[in-house]
């Protein structure tokens, strides 16, 4: 059904992909989600939800294409916010991520994804400093604390595009 909306919006299975990859990478790095996740405040399935923010923001695009305003998406975004992580969002941060959205959307479309690999970049530089640090915690006798060792691992994307959803098992 979405499929022929999906043709039109994405000229390829590639730059769906990337596209998916790059809201996910967004997803992680957005502050205010972060430690609405970290801190659990969407309850124990909080990796879940991020995850599921990022299909709707994908299916987004797959049904409007270059019609999906920021403004919209940051409506989206406050709106999930606030039912999904009971936060209320006091700062602008949902609309600048709905223009980034944006933004990458118009770049994936045209086969650039230096903005990805940028992201990509950015998660992995990310995670290797937090893995340090759990390091030096512990090479210095310091339990490791609980923030730093969270699980963040890369969002898994299949070929048809879609982002893996894991249950962590405790």
């Amino acid at each position: 059904m979405s499929t022929s909306k999906s043709a039109s919006a994405f000229p390829s299975n590639d730059s769906h992909s990337q596209f998916s990859n790059g809201v996910a990478l967004l997803l992680h790095t957005w502050t205010a989600l972060k430690l609405a996740v970290e801190g659990q405040w969407g309850g124990v399935d909080s990796e879940e939800k991020r995850a599921w923010l990022a299909g709707v923001v994908v299916e987004q695009f797959e049904q409007n294409g270059k019609k999906t305003y920021a403004d919209d998406l940051e409506s989206i975004l406050v709106q999930v916010m606030s039912d999904e992580f009971n936060t209320l969002l006091e700062d602008d941060s949902a609309y600048q991520l709905s223009q980034d959205l944006a933004k990458l959307y118009n770049e994936c479309i045209q086969n650039n994804y230096a903005t990805v690999d940028a992201l990509q970049e950015k998660f992995m530089q990310q995670k290797n400093s937090t893995r340090k640090a759990q390091t030096d915690e512990i090479d210095k006798g310091v339990e490791p604390s609980t923030q730093t060792t969270s699980k963040s691992q890369l969002p898994i994307i299949d070929d048809d595009g879609f982002q893996l959803v894991t249950k962590r098992w405790k």
